[in-house]
């Protein structure tokens, strides 16, 4: 009889340890005001839990694609998209689509997951708009949030821009000095003169300005505003082909189409509010005394290459041992595409750090 309750007290252990490492993948919807957000959780439930915030704003969180093999064993990882974004609820409301209601929103995000989660670490890795959603956040609200880290994020969207037509224009002048050809100054010396132009309109035409200045000119002065090995691009190409990519983040085709089009929607508003394209919040950092990494490509024309110092120089009340500043060489906004490795290494490294 005693081996027999020594045998089913081991088997009784080793199924309770089992279960508590099991790891977990499930979907829900979080409510908001006045709507819902979709929300995946996957990885390993006895561990920290890091919240992904998408880039955007209006794009779609598939982060899972990109950080299953780098966190999921060792995190809880929170993939949600934000209002109206993705699979979550359609929102056409502009007056709801404001930073100040992202943020709103986020706070409820965070408050939901840490009330079915409890008694965990909450961390937030932001990239491109989601880095400065991160920001914005911690701002208001860093007592909630163990440790943050900006992938090619940024505090001041209109340094972003008129850093890259700065660039465009050392471009157009250093190429001007190159060549005898005619038709070619004559190019160069007309797109100086319409950088003039858009920079001294305070991009009232944004959408066509934007067009321009990191398409078009891009294009005849020899760069790529997001990509810093351009040939990299297929591989981004070869996975939006591949069925097993779909299975894997939970959409279709289909699908993937429908958030593009609430993306373009949802960008377009933003972009249409004067207070978002001038939003500055370097001055607002020294509020968090938060840990923090900031990474970046350092080729990353879409934020401008300062744009990681300026944002480590701002967080002034961080202290030294909590804040890590990482730029990327030989990459642009397309980090894990362009340099995975490097990339995933500082964000392990850190997170492990700090946790």
């Amino acid at each position: 009889m005693k081996k027999l309750n020594f045998i089913l007290f081991v088997f009784l252990s080793i199924s309770i340890f089992s279960q508590k490492n099991d790891p977990i993948d499930t979907e829900f919807f979080i409510p908001i005001e006045k709507t819902n957000l979709y929300a995946r959780v996957v990885g390993n439930p006895d561990k920290p839990i890091i919240i992904t915030l998408h880039g955007g704003p209006g794009a779609f969180n598939v982060d899972h694609e990109f950080f299953r093999n780098v966190f999921e064993k060792d995190y809880l990882m929170v993939y949600f998209d934000q209002r109206g974004s993705g699979k979550s609820d359609e929102w056409r409301d502009k007056s709801m689509l404001t930073t100040d209601q992202f943020v709103k929103d986020l706070d409820l995000v965070v408050d939901y997951i840490r009330n079915k989660y409890p008694n965990k670490k909450i961390n937030l890795l932001g990239s491109s708009w989601g880095g400065m959603y991160g920001f914005l956040y911690l701002i208001k609200h860093q007592e909630k949030i163990n440790a943050f880290i900006s992938n090619s994020g940024t505090a001041n969207i209109q340094d972003n821009n008129f850093a890259l037509i700065n660039h465009e224009k050392k471009l157009a002048n250093k190429l001007i000095k190159k060549t005898n050809d005619p038709a070619k100054i004559k190019s160069y010396n007309e797109i100086l003169k319409k950088l003039d132009v858009i920079e001294k309109s305070g991009f009232k035409s944004f959408f066509a300005d934007m067009d321009t200045i990191r398409y078009v000119f891009p294009k005849e002065l020899g760069f790529d505003v997001y990509w810093a090995q351009p040939e990299k691009k297929a591989n981004k190409d070869k996975l939006l082909s591949d069925p097993d990519f779909y299975t894997r983040v939970k959409y279709t085709p289909e699908l993937i189409e429908k958030a593009m089009a609430r993306f373009e929607y949802i960008n377009e508003v933003f972009h249409g509010q004067e207070a978002y394209n001038n939003l500055n919040i370097l001055d607002e950092l020294a509020l968090i005394k938060t840990p923090i990494l900031v990474i970046q490509g350092d080729l990353d024309y879409a934020i401008g290459i300062e744009s990681g110092r300026m944002i480590y120089k701002a967080l002034k009340n961080v202290p030294k041992k909590n804040k890590e500043l990482v730029y990327i060489k030989n990459a642009s906004h397309n980090v894990p595409a362009e340099e995975p490795e490097i990339l995933y290494q500082s964000l392990t490294s850190f997170f492990a750090k700090h946790n």
